[in-house]
């Protein structure tokens, strides 16, 4: 319990971070960031902030959401995010010690952490990138260019540990990724054809589109997620996202909230998706399965 408070704490304060850097992104800048210096301040008065104000999470709470000097409502995004991160630090490692058998690491506590230690960094990119796109309807390419980095580091740990036997095909869907094969038998093939498929699947949406269905950043998003997930599991991402989509903007439409023509930020619903197939994607197809077998064998 204190490893999980520790973490939870650890990730509440990335989370603070992550305010910071989603709060003063600006798309027209370098990186989209000029400074991260400075001390914080509140958005509307401009006063900085006390120590005692800058608590992740707490001081929201203490506060009631608003500003201690000018009584202006702060925005949910704070507490949300802080606790997002804080969630993704604890269930990220929980997630890997509760699967280390399937995964063939429950001997080797160094790969738990370091399988750990690399998820949390891909997950804590894709909340940054849910934000900003959130704000800004954009998905920066210095956020995919990490993420391809860490899917690179990702295919080496995997390749390596399955070589020597520690674990499977490293598919978040399980044994059930066998039921998907493609040409070629080395394991990085299937990250390669998850490029390729995704990417192209997109890009086809951007093209027929014209851009209104959803924009390059997007392309590049998906793109690098088939590089860390590979296939099969980037189907799964690609068709979630859009069940996903289409819940959410369908009775944004109905109540007129949204129009055709507005601009809706795809970005988010590919975090979303790939965050359940990261925790889920074995029980879904599971439960998938268990269905399909219910109805062949009540007819």
């Amino acid at each position: 319990m204190m490893i999980v408070l520790f973490l939870f704490l650890l990730g509440l304060a990335f989370g603070s971070f992550l305010n910071v850097l989603t709060l003063r992104y600006k798309p027209d800048e370098s990186y989209g960031i000029k400074t991260v210096g400075g001390r914080s301040h509140c958005l509307h008065c401009g006063r900085q902030l006390r120590w005692f104000e800058l608590i992740p999470l707490l001081s929201f709470i203490i506060q009631r959401g608003a500003c201690r000097a000018c009584g202006k409502k702060l925005s949910w995004q704070y507490p949300l995010v802080e606790l997002a991160a804080g969630l993704i630090f604890v269930t990220v490692p929980l997630f890997f010690q509760q699967h280390a058998l399937l995964w063939g690491i429950s001997q080797q506590p160094v790969l738990v952490v370091l399988f750990s230690a690399l998820w949390i960094g891909v997950l804590f990119l894709l909340l940054a990138m849910c934000i900003i796109d959130l704000r800004w309807y954009v998905i920066p390419n210095v956020l995919n260019e990490i993420l391809a980095f860490l899917g690179v580091c990702w295919i080496g740990i995997i390749t390596l540990t399955h070589l020597a036997g520690s674990i499977g095909t490293g598919s978040f869907l399980g044994n059930f990724s066998q039921l998907f094969p493609l040409v070629g038998s080395l394991l990085y093939i299937n990250h390669l054809w998850g490029i390729l498929i995704a990417g192209v699947f997109f890009l086809v949406v951007v093209l027929v589109s014209r851009g209104k269905g959803m924009g390059m950043g997007d392309v590049k998003l998906i793109a690098v997620l088939g590089l860390l997930f590979g296939w099969p599991d980037i189907l799964l991402i690609i068709m979630l996202s859009f069940i996903i989509g289409t819940v959410v903007v369908v009775p944004l439409m109905v109540i007129r909230k949204k129009k055709m023509s507005d601009k809706i930020p795809f970005g988010p619903f590919i975090v979303i998706a790939s965050a359940i197939v990261f925790f889920f994607g074995s029980g879904i197809v599971t439960s998938y399965f268990a269905i399909i077998q219910r109805i062949v064998g009540g007819s």
